[in-house]
């Protein structure tokens, strides 16, 4: 079996060890062979377990000082071999000799396919990574989400202090893509968490298109009517709290909120306005097993975005913007 490093296929035979206590390693290095240090490569021991884990590629592909590749390869589950990467190229869409766009493209699963593609203008990638001012940021953090975010792990916390059914439920997320419409990839995931079925997301946008539900997005009002088209009981209601979350999740229910997506990604009330609720997520679970309770949530929002874990206080902050609004679901 090849060790991690060797299979990304980044590292051109480099193969550095970690240092004890060491969690970073980075190295200059020549991609095109010209004896001129062009890029740099991170490796990064994420989880702490005396392992790199994760390398970031950063190269200068033209020579004119400015980076313009990045490469991202993760082996998220410790097996030694890559199973998540994903590219950021700047692109000359028009000919001109002149890089306008970026070119996105994430292989999730580690077969080396791009299961995802995108290329974005100036205005797309500011959209994509939060803010206007962007430049490459490293794609293991959402392209550009808080890189506080961490994905619930059941071995790392007591099960007996968390309720929902986080582990299973992680399974059921889906990725939206760049603008996709996060109500409805939100009720299909807990709809697929609550019967075990697999649900088209595209199938369910051109129902609720169809219906008037859906049109450049999803009214708190119609939250819910996605869920229902495939038989599931709902209640909706404003000023929800963490009990009645709680209590959902005790008994079997799923639970879709509406939240201001900024406070959720970036913990920055003031940064980021206006504070409106602008985002829809599925509440999983709850993990009582810390001093502050973790709110685990599958946002669709965001590359990764499954069983993730959010601080109750920040969590409450992000859904009162929309005055506690929640559906609970039932199968």
């Amino acid at each position: 079996m090849k060790d991690f490093m060797d299979f990304s296929g980044a590292l051109d035979g480099e193969d550095p060890t970690i240092s004890q206590g060491a969690d970073s390693f980075t190295t200059g290095t020549d991609y095109n062979g010209d004896g001129i240090m062009d890029g740099e490569a991170v490796y990064e021991d994420l989880n702490g377990d005396g392992v790199f884990d994760t390398i970031t590629a950063s190269v200068d592909t033209n020579g004119d000082g400015i980076v313009d590749f990045v490469s991202v390869y993760q082996d998220t589950n410790g097996d030694g071999f890559t199973d998540y990467s994903a590219t950021l190229m700047d692109v000359d869409t028009n000919g001109d000799g002149i890089a306008d766009s970026v070119f996105f493209g994430e292989d999730a699963n580690g077969d080396t396919v791009f299961e995802t593609t995108q290329i974005m203008d100036a205005e797309e990638w500011a959209m994509f990574t939060g803010s206007p001012d962007s430049g490459y940021v490293p794609v293991d953090e959402g392209g550009g989400f808080d890189a506080g975010y961490e994905q619930f792990n059941p071995a790392e916390t007591d099960m007996s202090q968390v309720v929902g059914t986080p582990v299973a439920d992680e399974q059921c997320w889906d990725y939206q893509g760049e603008n996709g419409p996060c109500a409805i990839y939100a009720q299909v995931m807990a709809y697929e968490g609550m019967t075990g079925q697999d649900i088209d997301p595209q199938q369910m946008i051109d129902v609720a298109t169809e219906q008037g539900w859906y049109d450049d997005g999803t009214s708190m009002e119609d939250m819910d009517k996605i869920l229902n088209y495939l038989g599931a009981e709902t209640e909706k209601s404003f000023g929800g709290d963490m009990e009645d979350l709680h209590n959902c999740l005790e008994n079997g229910g799923r639970i879709v909120v509406a939240v201001d997506g900024n406070e959720i990604w970036y913990g920055n009330t003031e940064t980021y306005a206006p504070n409106d609720p602008n985002h829809a997520v599925e509440v999983i679970g709850i993990d009582y097993s810390s001093p502050e309770p973790m709110v685990i949530i599958n946002d669709s929002g965001t590359m990764d975005g499954h069983a993730i874990t959010v601080p109750a206080s920040q969590f409450m902050d992000a859904w009162e913007d929309s005055g506690y609004y929640y559906v609970e679901a039932y199968a």
